[in-house]
Parts: C-alpha cells; sequence; structure tokens
C-alpha cells in the first residue's frame, strides 16, 4: 500500500508542472493553428474557425460543446490531437481537390461560400459526434469536432455539403438511387441494433460500410469515403458498389467536374 501511495505521489509531482502549464501550451497551440487557419482561408477563399470562434453555430439536432472530447493536458504531452494537428490535417485534406473547387459554393450572399468549424465538441442528444452540416444564410457550413475525426470524416462530410450544392442545381439528382439496392431493402437505424447486413447481402458488394444502410444520405457519404480507402482491384469485385460510385460521380460532375479523379 504505501509502495501505492509513493507511486501516486511521485506521478502527481510529475503532473502538477504539466498542468500548471497546460493553459499557456493551449494558447500556443490555438495561436498556430490560427495561422494555418489564416494561411486556409487566402488559399481556398473560404472561412476558417477554431475552438470558441464556433460559439454562436448550432443546428436542429446539435449543439456546440466547450470541453473537447479529444483533449488533456496527458494526452497532449503523449503527442495526442492538438488544435494545430487537427487544422493541419483539414489543410492536407482539403489540398488534393482541384483548383476552382471552392468556388462551387460561392453565392451573392455567401461571398465565401464554404465555412469549415472546429469546435471543442458537437453534442447530439449529450452525445459526442465527430462532424455535420448545416447551411446558414447561404453559407455551407462544415463542422469537424476536436479529437473526434479522421481524414475521411473530412471526405464524408465535405460530400454532404457537395450533395446539398447539387441539389440546389438539380433537385431530383438521386431520385433513382434506390434503384442500386438489394430488392426490398429499406435504410433504417434499427440496423445498430440488429444484424445490419440482415437485409442486404452479400455484404461486401452493396454497402462500403454498415453506416451506410441508415439511410440514404449516409449510403452515398460512405461511398465516397471508400474511394480514398481501397485500390481498383476491390471496386472490380464489388460492381453494384462500383455503380453506386459511377451513379455519384455523374451528379457531381456537372457542378463540380470529375473532382475525385485524383483517387479514382
Amino acid at each position: 500500500m504505501k509502495k501505492i501511495l509513493s507511486l501516486f505521489l511521485a506521478l502527481l509531482m510529475i503532473s502538477l508542472p504539466i498542468i500548471s502549464n497546460a493553459g499557456q501550451e493551449k494558447e500556443s497551440d490555438i495561436d498556430t493553428a490560427r495561422a494555418i487557419a489564416d494561411l486556409m482561408e487566402t488559399q481556398y477563399d473560404i472561412t476558417v474557425l477554431i475552438g470558441s470562434e464556433c460559439s454562436g453555430f448550432s443546428g436542429e439536432t446539435f449543439s456546440i460543446g466547450d470541453k473537447p472530447a479529444g483533449r488533456s493536458p496527458f494526452r497532449t504531452m503523449l503527442g495526442g490531437c492538438s488544435y494545430t494537428t487537427e487544422i493541419q490535417m483539414i489543410d492536407d485534406t482539403l489540398s488534393i481537390y482541384p483548383a476552382g473547387f471552392f468556388e462551387k459554393f460561392k453565392c451573392e450572399e455567401a461571398p465565401k461560400g464554404l465555412r469549415i468549424l472546429l469546435p471543442n465538441q458537437i453534442l447530439h442528444e449529450e452525445k459526442s459526434m465527430a462532424g455535420t452540416i448545416t447551411i446558414e444564410d447561404g453559407y455551407y457550413n462544415l463542422f469537424l469536432a476536436v479529437g473526434m475525426f479522421k481524414d475521411l470524416n473530412i471526405h464524408h462530410e465535405l460530400w454532404h455539403v457537395m450533395e446539398d450544392r447539387i441539389l440546389q442545381d438539380s433537385p431530383n439528382a438521386f431520385d433513382h438511387w434506390t434503384d442500386l439496392n438489394p430488392e426490398n431493402f429499406q435504410y433504417s437505424e434499427d440496423y445498430f441494433e440488429m444484424d445490419i447486413w440482415e437485409q442486404a447481402e452479400p455484404q461486401d458488394d452493396w454497402f462500403a460500410r454498415g453506416y451506410g444502410t441508415i439511410d440514404e444520405i449516409e449510403d452515398h457519404a460512405t461511398v465516397i469515403e471508400a474511394i480514398f480507402q481501397h485500390d481498383p482491384d476491390w471496386w472490380a469485385q464489388r460492381p453494384h458498389l462500383q455503380k453506386k460510385l459511377d451513379f455519384l460521380l455523374e451528379a457531381a460532375e456537372p457542378i463540380f467536374g470529375n473532382v475525385y479523379s485524383m483517387n479514382k
């Protein structure tokens, strides 16, 4: 027991300087992230908001929290996620999209068009979310919560934004999507509570991953994710998924061109 207590006290003494410097580290981290965000705003001609700058933004189904789910003094010390790391990941991901891509979101009402928001937390029914989108006053808002997302989440949410932009010009663009699903298949959130492939066999052909079975919109976005995960052989073995991908690329082409040519 004495050994355990001594070990605890030793760890506490090591931790005190870390905790005391946490405020300074966070401030420096945010400053660096903000500098990268400023460069992104110039390069892509979009708006980028970080941390507390995102306060005041919310949606019908979510709110912005103030306690980052993926950050702590200990995690920062061990090289965990930081605002700088996260904003750099977003910048690296956006950089692969072709010239002129971000222009497609602009309108007279919203001269910048796209807003990237990196809030401390996104809450849906008090549960943390990795990302979501809204459209507000002509702006397309893409939210990614600190410590909760990876590069695939960025592509996923960016497709949601693209899809809303596509529907602005072509409201019927996705009307025949369900023709590409198994016969009698119905989307349902119940797939989280049961065998998600019960109505969708073979599992490796109809849906990119289980999350795509809850509704049509997530089905679209998970197919787009798969562009960045799998090589041509993977697609060749899944003709139904290839048809879904071709459908989405055709829907996107009139506005965005061959936006995914770098990975397809």
